[in-house]
C-alpha cells in the first residue's frame, strides 16, 4: 500500500511538473518570465529531484519518515510550477483563456513558504533517520510546525498583490492582517525563520558530534552539500538584481546547488556509495584550492603585465589574456600533483573496500629448486596473470613485493571472482596460491591505501593453507546471497584483538573439498 501511494505522489509531481512546463513555454514571451530569478521554472528542479529522492526513500526504507517528507515536497514544488505556468498563461500570456487563473496565481504566491520551510527545518532536524536528535527537541518540533501554519495563513490571507504577480490582488485578503511586503511581517518572518533554520542546523552539529561509522559518514553527505549552497549564496545575493549573464549563471548554480541537497540526502539514506564522500571532499578542496591559488597568482600577473604593455606601448594588450590562460592550463596538473599529497595528508579521504592479498605458496623453496633466471620467467608468468585477472575483475593494484599482491575492488562479489580467476591461472603455471580477502574501512592518501583493514586483510590470508582463498565475516555478509561459502571456524590474527570468523570459497580441489 505504502509503495503503491509513493509511486503515485510520484507520478503526480512528474505530471504537473510537465504540464507546468509546457504553460510556461507557451507563455514565453511574457516579460515576466526573463526576469525571474535564474532560469523560468526552476522550481521544476526542486520537484523532480525531491520527489525522486522521496520515492526511492519510501520504497526502500519505507519506516523512515523523511521518505514522506522528501516525497511532499517534490509534491508541493509540482503543484507550484503548475500554478505559476498555470497563472501566466491565462493572465498575462492569453488573458482569460483558462479558468481559475488567478486561483492558481494565488497558490503560487503563498505555496512556495511551506515548502522552503519543510525543506530547510523539518528535513534538517530529523535526518537521517526521520527521527528527533533526542526527546528534548520536541518543543523545537512543535515550533516550527506553528510557525509554518502561521506564516502561510499569513501570506496567503494577507493584502496586497500576490507574490509573484504584481498586477494580481490577493483574491481573499483580509485587512485584518498586515501585508506581507509590511515591515511588521518582514521582521517576524526573519527572525522566526532565522530561528528555525538555526536550530535544524544545531541539531546537525550536534548529532555530528555524537555520531560515528555509517552515521557520521551520512552527516558529511549533507554538510556538503550545504557547504556548496552556502559557497553560492553570498556571490548570487550580490548580483540577484542584475540581468547580466554572470548573474544568471550564479542563480542556475545556486538553483543547481540547492537540488544538490535532496540528492545528497538520498545518497546518504539509502547509503549508496556512502563513504565516496570523503574523496569527493578531498578532491573538492584539491581542485578548489589549486584554482584559488592560480587565479590569485595569474590575478597579480595579469595586473602586472598589463602595466608593463601599457607603459612600453601605450595601451592594453590581450596577447597577455591569452598567455596567461595557457599558462593556467599547463601550469594546473603539476600544481595539482604537488598539492595533492600535503591534501591528503590534511583530510585523508575514507572508504569501504574489498582488500586482496595473495602471494605464491612456498615461493623460496620454488626458487631454490629452479634457479634464479628460470624463477624470474616464472614470475613475471605469474605477475602478468594475476594482473590480467585484476583488471578484468575492476581491481586496483596497490602494491606489490616479491610475488605478493595487495589489490582493492569497488565490488566484494568482485573481488571474490578475482580471487578465483587468480587461482586458477596460478595453478596453470603449476604454482600454488594463497589468498585473504577482507571488506573494512580504509583510509586513501593519493595512490596509497592503510588503516586497520589492511593489516587485517593481510592476516586472513596469513591463515590460509596452500591453494586456499579466506574470507573474512564482514566481506562474507555482503555475498552471503550469491555464494555458498565453507565455514572454517574462529581464528585469532595476530596482532589483532579477538576472534575472527573465516570462510573458504570453495574451489575444485582446494583445502575446502579435500
Amino acid at each position: 500500500m505504502n509503495q503503491r501511494l509513493s509511486g503515485l505522489v510520484f507520478a503526480a509531481a512528474l505530471a504537473l511538473t510537465a504540464a507546468g512546463l509546457l504553460y510556461l513555454f507557451s507563455a514565453e514571451s511574457v516579460p515576466q518570465l526573463s526576469e525571474e530569478f535564474g532560469f523560468p521554472g526552476y522550481a521544476s528542479v526542486f520537484a523532480i529531484t525531491f520527489s525522486t529522492v522521496g520515492w526511492l526513500v519510501t520504497v526502500r526504507q519505507p519506516r523512515n519518515p523523511l521518505g514522506w517528507l522528501f516525497a511532499v515536497v517534490g509534491l508541493l514544488a509540482a503543484i507550484q510550477v503548475f500554478a505559476q505556468g498555470y497563472g501566466i498563461h491565462g493572465i498575462m500570456g492569453q488573458p482569460g483563456s483558462l479558468p481559475g487563473a488567478r486561483w492558481a496565481a494565488w497558490v503560487y504566491g503563498w505555496l512556495w513558504l511551506p515548502l522552503n520551510l519543510i525543506a530547510g527545518f523539518f528535513i534538517l532536524l530529523l535526518f537521517p533517520d526521520g527521527r528527533l536528535p533526542s526527546p528534548g527537541w520536541r518543543p523545537v518540533a512543535w515550533f516550527g510546525v506553528a510557525a509554518t501554519t502561521v506564516f502561510t495563513f499569513l501570506l496567503a490571507f494577507g493584502p496586497g498583490p500576490v507574490a509573484g504577480f504584481p498586477g494580481v490582488e490577493n483574491p481573499v485578503a483580509t485587512d485584518l492582517l498586515p501585508g506581507h511586503d509590511s515591515w511588521q511581517a518582514r521582521v517576524f518572518y526573519t527572525s522566526t525563520a532565522t530561528v528555525m533554520f538555526a536550530s535544524a542546523a544545531l541539531s546537525l552539529v550536534l548529532r555530528f558530534r555524537r555520531s560515528s561509522g555509517a552515521t557520521r559518514q551520512q552527516l558529511k553527505w549533507i554538510a556538503y552539500a550545504g557547504a556548496v549552497f552556502a559557497l553560492l549564496v553570498v556571490p548570487t545575493g550580490a548580483t540577484v538584481d542584475s540581468d547580466a549573464p554572470l548573474a544568471k549563471l550564479l542563480q542556475a548554480l545556486l538553483i543547481l546547488a540547492i537540488a544538490g541537497i535532496p540528492v545528497a540526502a538520498g545518497v546518504a539514506i539509502l547509503r549508496y556509495r556512502l563513504y565516496d564522500i570523503d574523496l569527493l571532499i578531498n578532491r573538492t578542496v584539491l581542485y578548489g584550492g589549486v584554482a584559488v591559488v592560480l587565479a590569485a597568482v595569474l590575478g597579480v600577473a595579469y595586473l602586472v603585465l598589463q602595466q608593463l604593455v601599457e607603459t612600453i606601448t601605450g595601451q592594453r594588450s590581450e596577447l597577455v589574456t591569452v598567455a596567461l590562460v595557457a599558462v593556467a592550463a599547463i601550469a594546473f596538473g603539476p600544481v595539482r600533483r604537488r598539492a595533492a599529497p600535503l591534501i591528503d595528508r590534511l583530510l585523508p579521504a575514507r572508504a569501504v573496500v574489498s582488500l586482496l592479498f595473495t602471494d605464491i605458496v612456498e615461493s623460496t623453496s620454488r626458487l631454490v629448486e629452479l634457479g634464479d633466471q628460470r624463477w624470474r620467467a616464472v614470475l613475471d608468468h605469474y605477475r602478468a596473470a594475476v594482473r590480467a585477472e585484476l583488471s578484468r575483475h575492476g581491481g586496483r593494484e596497490v602494491n606489490t613485493a616479491g610475488d605478493a599482491f595487495f589489490a582493492v575492488f569497488d565490488r566484494p562479489l568482485a573481488a571474490v571472482r578475482c580471487a578465483s580467476a587468480i587461482h586458477g591461472a596460478v595453478h596453470q603455471l603449476a604454482l600454488e596460491s594463497r589468498t585473504g580477502l577482507h571488506l573494512g574501512e580504509v583510509e586513501l592518501r593519493g595512490e596509497q591505501v592503510s588503516g586497520l583493514a589492511v593489516h587485517a586483510a593481510a592476516r586472513v590470508m596469513a591463515e590460509a593453507e596452500p591453494g586456499e582463498i579466506l574470507v573474512s565475516e564482514s566481506l562474507r555478509a555482503v555475498v552471503a546471497d550469491e555464494l555458498q561459502l565453507v565455514d572454517r571456524g574462529q581464528h585469532e590474527l595476530k596482532g589483532l584483538p579477538g576472534e575472527w570468523q573465516l570462510y573458504s570459497v570453495p574451489i575444485a580441489g582446494g583445502p575446502a573439498e579435500r
